[in-house]
């Protein structure tokens, strides 16, 4: 099976398969969307290549989120049908009634239609029915947010403030960025604004929401309106209880929509190699990635061609379910950026408006902070940072230095943690290779962290006598 999308040679040449992470030389093909090393399939979206470890497997969990949020919004629609069937409903209850049934219908039918327009058919899967793949609909107001509450007639504030933050960053850069990554698109609005500004040799805008991927796809690559209405759930006085609309493609779609590129990944496995980017652009991110910021820095840098930059807007508000000890603070992140030698060259901190929807009376204020950060000299070891007992220690993707550790109760586990030091593995890459030989449910990374960062306590100690 091949893409139907025409991507560019030098942007294919960066992929590789985000299982087992070979690349063309060693077996992942990537027009044929399969690994041969692995033996993983993976699939389209549409035309949208789509890598994830899982593989055509990531499919069926889609096909069964589909099938959950169409099966929610027909039992609404039934809900709605017996309130209307009462006898005690006034005629303007009757009537907000229907209105948000038949916004519910459009939007039924409209997710439907765009999402087997992509071969994506909804497909309940039992197995799934006892977890919690998560909800297709969680961002879907951010269709609304790039695209439906911006127009000629009334354009958004909120969409233009945004690309002026990022605007105002570009300028501190020496160079255009020609290899531009969006990690977290979305509906696709500031990854296309950015591509439209830069005009760059390609844009690769990566989210793991299919509705999302699906509606940005419609709208700037197919260049085909999509409709969908929206309808709140609380009353607000001098507001329409519904509002249908027409979502059209942005005006330039058609002058440089070729190079820019949607790939459905996940971030904590992207299926893309080493330094393959001069700019990773990161909006409204950090904070809901999911993991540790400190290994969303390290996905980064990784990716980051030797003088590429890091471009992030957004607030910090991270998920409830996040530990507290990985809810960082923004003297924090500085200090994790400054650890892998990249520079913070400009900031600022700013009150913004979010989710601004013309039919809402009430509003949510965010702080906003925004940053470019650009790679530095890589064969430099960073300054000594107080507190820290070393860089490598704190940041797990990088290299831990050739050491001498003096070993005071050697253990099996301690003696072949300190074999595999070489000069080029890091804790995270010593922790892929024990994740095999150790117990099943084992926090490896924790256990590495703890032995390695006992053993530079001890050298120190050790140091000093």
């Amino acid at each position: 099976m091949s893409t139907q999308i025409a991507t560019p040679p030098q942007l294919i040449n960066q992929f590789c398969c985000p299982k087992c992470f070979a690349t063309s030389e060693d077996g992942f093909v990537f027009a044929d969307l399969k690994c041969n090393r692995c033996a993983t399939d993976f699939f389209v979206l549409g035309d949208i290549p789509c890598f994830f470890p899982a593989g055509i497997h990531q499919k069926t969990i889609w096909q069964h989120q589909t099938a959950t949020l169409l099966g929610n919004a027909v039992q609404g629609l039934n809900n709605i049908r017996e309130s209307l069937a009462r006898y005690d409903l006034s005629d303007a209850t009757r009537e907000r009634l229907a209105e948000i049934y038949k916004a519910n219908l459009i939007n039924r039918d409209s997710i439907q239609s765009l999402l087997e327009k992509k071969s994506l058919i909804p497909e309940p899967n039992e197995q799934l029915s006892n977890m919690n793949p998560g909800d297709l609909g969680e961002y879907f107001d951010l269709i609304f947010r790039d695209w439906g509450w911006d127009s000629a007639s009334s354009p958004s504030e909120e969409n233009h403030t945004a690309f002026l933050r990022i605007k105002s960053l570009l300028g501190k850069l020496t160079e255009k960025p020609k290899k531009i990554l969006v990690l977290g698109a979305g509906a696709g609005r500031l990854s296309w604004d950015l591509h439209h500004y830069l005009n760059p040799e390609f844009t690769l805008a990566v989210d793991s929401n299919p509705l999302l991927l699906a509606a940005a796809d419609e709208l700037i690559r197919q260049q085909n309106p999509l409709q969908f209405s929206e309808f709140k759930l609380f009353p607000q006085a001098a507001f329409p209880t519904t509002k249908t609309q027409a979502i059209t493609p942005p005006e330039n779609a058609a002058s440089n929509a070729g190079n820019w590129f949607l790939l459905g990944a996940n971030v904590w496995n992207l299926p893309l190699l080493k330094n393959s980017f001069d700019l990773i652009l990161t909006p409204w991110f950090i904070d809901v990635n999911g993991g540790d910021v400190r290994d969303l820095i390290g996905i980064i840098h990784n990716l980051l061609a030797p003088k590429g930059s890091w471009l992030n807007t957004g607030p910090l508000l991270f998920t409830r379910h996040l530990p507290l000890q990985l809810k960082y603070s923004h003297t924090e992140i500085r200090e994790f950026i400054g650890l892998t030698n990249m520079e913070i060259l400009e900031e600022s901190i700013d009150q913004a408006q979010y989710l601004i929807s013309p039919m809402e009376a009430r509003f949510r204020e965010e702080q906003v902070w925004s940053f470019i950060a650009t790679n530095t000299d890589s064969s430099k070891s960073a300054p000594p940072t107080p507190g820290i007992l070393a860089p490598w220690l704190t940041m797990h993707h990088l290299p831990i230095p050739h050491m001498h550790f003096p070993v005071t109760q050697p253990h099996p586990l301690i003696e072949a943690i300190i074999a595999m030091i070489d000069g080029e593995k890091s804790i995270n890459s010593i922790s892929a290779i024990l994740i095999p030989q150790l117990p099943p449910g084992t926090a490896v990374t924790d256990v590495v962290v703890s032995i390695l960062g006992q053993l530079v306590l001890d050298q120190q100690n050790h140091a000093h006598t």
